[in-house]
């Protein structure tokens, strides 16, 4: 009985292991902060985030892009926010028929 509990334990856990990312760099921005630097972008290095589970971003101008930081962004991002960002699940808010006449 030990045995099939300490089995069923380690695989368990291997499993978990297994199907984490197991990706991290250091974000040098806001702390550290992948949440933070994956919605907000660095405005400073004159790009902005378009879609983090992508890592797409726009350039606000070619003249202060910093290209290393937005390619971290492209890096960092889909890894941090996978299949559609958040992992909390959204719930239907109810609202009363009052609220919905003019």
């Amino acid at each position: 009985m030990k045995k099939l509990l300490m089995g069923t334990l380690i695989f368990g856990l291997t499993s978990g292991i297994a199907a984490a990312d197991g990706f991290y760099q250091y974000i040098p921005y806001y702390n550290n902060d992948p949440f933070t630097f994956c919605t907000y972008g660095v405005p400073e290095d004159c790009w902005f985030p378009i879609s983090k589970e992508l890592g797409t971003y726009g350039v606000i101008s070619q003249y202060c892009f910093n290209p290393v930081s937005a390619q971290m962004f492209a890096d960092v991002c889909p890894h941090a926010f996978p299949k559609g960002g958040s992992s909390a699940k959204m719930t239907k808010s109810k609202r009363d028929d009052a609220d919905l006449s003019p």
